[in-house]
C-alpha cells in the first residue's frame, strides 16, 4: 500500500509524459537501433525546437480558455514577409547585410505579434470566441501570405541570415536549440514568476472571479495572444532560415494540429488554468520523436496519421484518470 502511494505521488508530481517518452525512446531503440545514435537525437533536438516554440506560444493563450488556430498562418505570413523585406534591405543596400538581417529579424517577429494583436483585441475586446477569431485569423494570414509571395518561394536570402539563425552553432550546439531553451526560460519565468503569469491562470481557472477580484482580464487576455503571436513571429524567423527561404506553406494546418496535440498530452487543461512550461516542451519533443521514430521503421504515412491520433486520446485517457485520482484525493 505504502509503495502504492509513493507510486501515485510521483504521477502527481511529474505527470504521466516523461514516461510516455521514456517508454517511446526505449521503445524506438530497441527496434531501430539508428534511433538511438548520437546524430538522430541530435536532429532529434533541433527539429523538435521550432514546434516547442509553437507549443508554447499555444500554451499561453490555453491557459487564459482560449485557443489559437491561427499559429500556423501566422508562421506562413511571418516567413513571407520577413523574405520579403530581407531581399527589400539587401537589393536597397547591398553592402549593409547586417541591417537587412536585423530587419528581418524585426518585422518578422513583428509580423507574428500583429497577428496576435488582432486575435487579442477581437477576444478580449469584442467578446469573440477564441475559436471564431482565430479561425477567422487562420484564413486572413494565409491569404495575405499567398498575396505577398505571389504563391512562390521567396528565396535568395543571405548566407549570414540563416548561419545567424538555424546553421551556425555555439560550442556544438546549434543556435536554434539556443535560442529554444532562451524563450522557454522566458516563458518559464514570466508563467511562474512574474504577476502577470499569476494573472494568466486565474483567467484560464475562473474569469469571473478574476474580473471579481480586480484583474483586469481583458488587458492581461491581450497580453496573451500578443506574447504567443511574437513567440510565433519568432519561431517563423527560425524557420524561414532553416528553409533559406520564406514559403506560404511553412505553417498550415499541420503545425496547429501538431502544437495542440503538444500541449494536450503535456497536460495542458482546454478548459484554461492548467499547464506546464516542463510538460509542454516534453509533449512537442514527444509529437516530434513520435514523427521521427515512425520515419526510421518506415511505418507507411497514412498510418502514422491514424497512430498519432490514436496516442493523442491514450495520452488524454490516462492523463484524465491521474486528474480523477487526484482529484478525489485532494477532495
Amino acid at each position: 500500500m505504502h509503495s502504492r502511494a509513493n507510486v501515485s505521488s510521483i504521477f502527481e508530481v511529474i505527470g504521466v509524459i516523461p514516461f510516455i517518452v521514456l517508454f517511446f525512446i526505449v521503445f524506438f531503440g530497441v527496434m531501430e537501433p539508428r534511433f538511438v545514435s548520437g546524430d538522430n537525437l541530435f536532429n532529434l533536438s533541433r527539429q523538435s525546437s521550432y514546434l516547442i516554440l509553437v507549443c508554447l506560444a499555444q500554451l499561453i493563450v490555453l491557459l487564459t480558455g482560449g485557443i489559437d488556430l491561427s499559429v500556423g498562418s501566422a508562421v506562413s505570413l511571418a516567413s513571407v514577409v520577413c523574405a520579403t523585406a530581407i531581399k527589400a534591405m539587401t537589393a536597397a543596400y547591398p553592402e549593409a547585410e547586417g541591417l537587412a538581417v536585423s530587419v528581418g529579424l524585426v518585422v518578422g517577429v513583428g509580423t507574428g505579434g500583429l497577428v496576435g494583436l488582432v486575435n487579442g483585441v477581437g477576444v478580449a475586446y469584442f467578446k469573440v470566441t477564441p475559436f471564431v477569431m482565430t479561425l477567422g485569423s487562420l484564413s486572413m494570414a494565409l491569404g495575405l501570405a499567398l498575396f505577398v509571395s505571389g504563391g512562390y518561394s521567396i528565396a535568395g536570402l543571405p548566407t549570414a541570415f540563416g548561419d545567424l539563425f538555424s546553421y551556425a552553432d555555439l560550442f556544438g550546439v546549434p543556435v536554434a536549440i539556443l535560442y529554444t531553451i532562451v524563450i522557454m526560460l522566458l516563458v518559464w519565468v514570466l508563467l511562474s514568476w512574474t504577476r502577470a503569469g499569476r494573472y494568466l491562470y486565474s483567467i484560464g481557472s475562473n474569469l469571473q472571479a478574476a474580473r471579481l477580484s480586480g484583474i483586469p482580464t481583458r488587458r492581461y487576455t491581450l497580453l496573451a495572444y500578443v506574447v504567443s503571436g511574437l513567440i510565433v513571429g519568432f519561431a517563423a524567423v527560425l524557420m524561414t532560415a532553416r528553409t533559406e527561404s520564406g514559403e506560404a506553406n511553412l505553417g498550415g494546418a499541420d503545425l496547429v494540429l501538431k502544437a495542440i496535440a503538444g500541449c494536450i498530452i503535456g497536460g495542458v487543461a482546454l478548459t484554461g488554468g492548467k499547464g506546464l512550461v516542463r510538460n509542454v516542451v516534453l509533449g512537442a519533443f514527444f509529437i516530434t520523436l513520435l514523427s521521427n521514430g515512425m520515419n526510421l521503421l518506415r511505418v507507411n504515412s497514412y498510418l502514422q496519421t491514424f497512430i498519432m491520433g490514436a496516442v493523442l486520446v491514450l495520452a488524454i485517457a490516462i492523463d484524465q484518470i491521474r486528474e480523477h485520482y487526484t482529484g478525489r484525493k485532494s477532495a
